[in-house]
């Protein structure tokens, strides 16, 4: 079994759909069902059986997807070592994609890190949610780590990538230091009523504002601009909801310009907090590296920390 077999049975396991696979490889559907052919009759076991429902494993098909996902996996890592050797042992710039949520401490553990290794190319996307979880879904090799919000649909897709949920966030309200609200210990929905709010425009940011129960506040201003946002905040024309480590060690909130306060409405608001990275990555040293610092960062929670 060759690594183009082994491409062409993973895709078919993914798509359950020869013709799709086959679109996807940019071939035709008879090359990989005469590809599949052979590998049946080399292994002597049926792979894969076809009906209405799709192309699906058989047990020994399962085994053998299995196995030919490890040798995937093994040839990526030789290519991998290979490519460092031909660039005199110099890493591959470590991919990393996350949100706007994220933006503030991917900077932070991107700077902590370079520390550490002067030398470390890294490429970072931040983008919007969909998107990311569109090439996650790829797996492509877009990206060797991507920060996100649980999205339930990657779990369907588990058999290639790895899903680590690492932490709990509770929703926050950011707010100017010069506003009345700024001198509370935690806000309710009926101490925002009247609020303008700035919604930042993703589909995670939206979805927090209406499960925040905020979707009827009048809106000041709507971006894909995390920038552009804070400092509406901190000028005090709007709050903004966000997660409790969105602004960890930000010059904004260290200088007590923006104030984060925990949000009840009528209970503390949580979201899950994912780590995703395909699974043929997952013994990076870089992209562990950087996602230990994440982690580090994330759970310092500064005064945020106690919820009254």
């Amino acid at each position: 079994m060759n690594i183009e077999q082994i491409d062409y049975l993973l895709e078919v396991a993914k798509e359950r759909s020869i013709r799709k696979a086959a679109d996807n490889l940019h071939i035709t559907p008879s090359a990989i069902s005469q590809s599949i052919l052979q590998i049946e009759i080399n292994l002597g076991v049926t792979i894969f059986q076809r009906s209405n429902k799709g192309t699906t494993p058989t047990p020994a098909g399962k085994m053998v997807l299995k196995r030919a996902f490890e040798l995937q996996c093994k040839y990526k890592e030789l290519y991998d070592d290979v490519h460092r050797m031909e660039n005199g042992h110099q890493s591959l710039p470590l991919k990393i994609a996350f949100t706007p949520t994220f933006g503030n401490v991917g900077y932070l553990a991107l700077m902590s890190l370079k520390e550490e290794q002067k030398d470390l190319k890294v490429e970072i996307q931040e983008g919007m949610h969909e998107d990311i979880i569109a090439k996650i879904l790829k797996n492509d090799g877009s990206f060797d780590l991507s920060l996100i919000v649980a999205n339930r649909n990657l779990l369907e897709n588990s058999s290639s990538i790895h899903i680590e949920p690492f932490y709990r966030s509770y929703v926050c309200i950011a707010v100017s230091k010069h506003s009345p609200l700024s001198t509370r210990k935690f806000l309710t929905k009926e101490d925002l009523v009247n609020e303008s709010i700035a919604v930042l425009e993703t589909s995670t940011h939206k979805e927090l504002v209406k499960k925040s129960g905020l979707e009827n506040n009048p809106v000041f201003v709507t971006s894909n601009n995390s920038a552009l946002i804070r400092n509406v905040v901190k000028d005090g024309h709007a709050i903004c909801a966000l997660d409790d480590f969105s602004l960890i060690n930000h010059q904004d909130y260290a200088s007590g310009d923006i104030i984060v306060l925990p949000f009840k409405s009528p209970d503390y608001i949580y979201r899950e907090i994912w780590a995703v990275y395909p699974k043929t990555v997952a013994k990076n040293g870089d992209m562990q590296s950087y996602l230990s610092i994440v982690k580090k960062l994330i759970n310092q929670r500064s005064s945020l920390e106690v919820l009254v």
